[in-house]
């Protein structure tokens, strides 16, 4: 039987006589624009959410806040420095401007307030050009080439998976919520402390009053009672990012190089970096008129939603609303942009998969009510609605996952043998690490992570069970962002959850209990996390020089140090500056009580859940018929993708997006073939940078007018 090329395969080709990126992409002119970014984002995004309350900047993996840095790198100090790049007058004119507009805005140079985000990005323009007049001095410059901007690029996709949702934003309220809110009323510490060890909890002797209330972050005891849980932690998320980097080493060839995944969330920044060329000024991606097009839609509508903030004169416009399935159920509109975008570049049978999975799983929903089986378990993060088809979306998920590797197991046989030194015919030279160091990064840091629960109190065998299942949802999730790039998406059940309902707490233990409600810091509202943001940095490396590519594994690590110590930096000061719970509520009160109260609650003694466990294989069961189908009929369009995750109320926001971007795809495809489907790609690109300058835009506005609230796009 003859089959077609698959749609993304055949764009592939298309694309694959592309030129090669230009230069090497570790220097230090690279380096030095992507560490400040880095920090800029790693401190501004908490900044953004704490103090401004306006659009997430990294809540999601969509991460605006790395394509608006981005797009300001490109189209604004990459465009300066290569006109100072043409002679040192030009270098120093925009220099000695520089310069004069700090001064005239900053002076006298006295109660400068490191934390604000307007005095960073300025001290770093007025250091920056200062610098070209060095480098311009000795024929050089700090324009950057494509690899320099992809390196720059992948750093604040890394940031934007540590520096709010990802990590620090959970992890220190988190650590400090079990004194501050315990109470005679939830006994906290009667039933929990005792199972807990507190080297990895903060307790500043005043119950940490001053964190969540705001106080003097200045005094030695505040700093000194954060410095142990600290240590301990960052002991255990080292091994958790070293062990998520190399996974995604081990996988990128099955999924890049075999399988062509499309990666769509990385084609933003890609369409930027390949648009670069050597001795133009302006990037090409910019001249076109098609994408300024599709880039007009999102910054009409948020403006106009902008402007209803500062006067009634201006109404924003409100496209969401609620239809009828069949009388059966209603379903929300709710049109989101940049997901339009995103959904507009995959492939037609995944894009069915997701819209109609998520109708089924709605009538599976209500079926489930009117017949009763249902469970009383509670499910924070999830199919929080229906616990079943929790149950059921993960072991979907874990099927989708296993069946992934069984496929690819010629290539991670590969990779072990020539770990082991007995595949030298294997090539490993193109990837930011050799196989040997990944399958050693990927084991030992699994092995410090349950070594790490095990110290702290939980069971072994349990903590080898949940760090095991915990990496293989992650490794789903990310498989799902690869092939389906939906940027807004939560997992169908934690591995936490999973562990204590589905095995119960008698078997669990209750030290086991509490280690595993903590790790909610790091395994719960999973909306952004590193190895789905590391997987696309991959991607994006793959016309780079195999130098250049073994050098950006430093560029990564740095990058989380910037991300997790500036975004850590900057929380810990808004909390102490302004209290805490007066900033963010969700991430210093009810998401860190969740914590603790699912803990307490599943401290009492509960059997396995059968039923769960029953929905859990069968929809392992169905999904792995489903994959088979898939490869074995030709005439099956829909793609199973969305079995695991359509249960989701995250889905609610997604699905229509979704929808809308297949449709017009089907019939441009329908009606104009594959050359009006790549010409239109530009405008869907231009919605996506569209979302987020305006974005951006507003956050300027607001900030220099002190306008708080403003939110142009939720994200929530």
């Amino acid at each position: 039987m003859n089959r077609a090329l698959p749609e993304d395969y055949r764009d592939h080709l298309a694309d694959r006589n592309a030129s090669m990126l230009l230069g090497r992409g570790l220097t230090g002119r690279a380096v030095w624009t992507g560490a400040f970014l880095s920090f800029f984002l790693a401190a501004g995004a908490p900044y953004v959410n704490m103090v401004m309350h306006a659009t997430f900047m990294a809540f999601d993996f969509s991460t605006p806040g790395a394509i608006v840095l981005f797009l300001v790198l490109v189209g604004g100090l990459n465009v300066a420095y290569k006109i100072a790049s043409r002679g040192a007058v030009r270098a120093l004119v925009l220099a000695l401007l520089s310069v004069a507009a700090y001064l005239s805005f900053y002076w006298p140079l006295n109660d400068l307030d490191p934390h604000s985000p307007g005095l960073q990005f300025s001290t770093f323009l007025v250091a920056s050009t200062l610098l070209n007049v060095a480098l311009t001095r000795r024929g050089k410059s700090l324009a950057l080439n494509r690899s320099e901007l992809v390196l720059v690029y992948v750093m604040l996709l890394i940031v934007s998976a540590l520096c709010t949702a990802g990590m620090s934003q959970r992890l220190l309220p988190t650590l400090a919520t079990l004194f501050y809110y315990a109470s005679p009323e939830n006994q906290w510490l009667d039933r929990l402390l005792p199972h807990v060890s507190p080297r990895i909890l903060v307790n500043d002797g005043n119950d940490n009053r001053a964190f969540f209330e705001g106080g003097d972050s200045s005094e030695w005891l505040i700093y000194q009672a954060w410095i142990e849980p600290l240590c301990w932690w960052a002991v255990f998320l080292l091994a958790l990012y070293i062990c998520m980097i190399s996974i995604v080493v081990i996988l990128r060839r099955q999924w890049v190089e075999h399988e062509k995944l499309p990666y769509p969330l990385t084609r933003v920044g890609l369409a930027l970096v390949e648009a670069e060329r050597e001795g133009s000024l302006v990037n090409g991606l910019f001249r076109s008129r098609t994408m300024w097009l599709g880039c007009a839609i999102p910054m009409f509508l948020g403006s106009l939603t902008g402007l209803s903030r500062y006067s009634t004169v201006f109404t924003s416009l409100n496209l969401n609303s609620n239809v009828s399935v069949f009388g059966l159920f209603d379903v929300a509109i709710q049109p989101n942009l940049s997901l339009i975008g995103f959904s507009y570049l995959i492939n037609t049978h995944v894009a069915a998969g997701i819209w109609c999975f998520y109708l089924l799983a709605r009538l599976e929903k209500e079926l489930l009510h009117l017949t009763g089986l249902t469970s009383d378990q509670l499910i924070t993060y999830g199919v929080d609605d229906q616990p079943l088809m929790a149950y059921q979306g993960v072991g979907a998920l874990l099927a989708m996952v296993l069946v992934g590797l069984w496929v690819g197991r010629t290539h991670l046989r590969g990779v072990l043998l020539k770990a082991l030194g007995r595949a030298p015919e294997v090539d490993d030279s193109d990837e930011i690490m050799s196989y040997r160091a990944a399958v050693t990064g990927a084991v030992g840091g699994g092995a410090v992570m349950t070594t790490w629960l095990w110290f702290m109190g939980t069971e072994f065998w349990v903590a080898a069970v949940f760090v095991i299942v915990a990496l293989l949802i992650f490794i789903g999730i990310t498989r799902i962002l690869a092939e389906a790039g939906l940027a807004m998406m939560r997992a169908p059940m934690i591995a936490s959850d999973l562990t204590m309902l589905g095995l119960g707490s008698t078997l669990v233990g209750s030290g086991s209990v509490v280690n595993l409600s903590l790790a909610y810091v790091w395994a719960a509202d999973i909306r952004v996390f590193l190895m789905g943001v590391a997987a696309g940095g991959l991607k994006m490396i793959e016309a780079m020089d195999v130098r250049s590519r073994r050098l950006m594994l430093w560029a990564i690590g740095f990058a989380i140090l910037i991300g997790a110590g500036g975004s850590c930096w900057t929380v810990f000061h808004l909390a102490h500056s302004h209290g805490g719970i007066n900033v963010a509520n969700w991430f210093f009160s009810g998401g860190p009580q969740v914590t603790y109260d699912t803990a307490a609650r599943n401290m009492d003694p509960t059997g396995v859940s059968w039923t769960g466990l029953t929905f859990f294989f069968g929809g392992g069961t169905v999904m792995t018929i489903l994959m088979w189908a898939r490869h074995r009929f030709s005439w099956w369009l829909i793609h199973p993708i969305g079995f695991p995750i359509g249960g989701n109320f995250m889905m609610d926001r997604v699905w229509s997006s979704v929808f809308i971007a297949w449709t017009i795809k089907v019939l441009v495809l329908r009606f104009g073939g594959a050359p009006a489907y790549r010409r239109s790609q530009t405008f869907f690109l231009g919605m996506i940078l569209g979302e987020a300058l305006c974005s951006g835009m507003w956050l300027v506005i607001d900030y220099f007018t002190g306008q708080m609230g403003n939110q142009i796009f939720g994200r929530g």
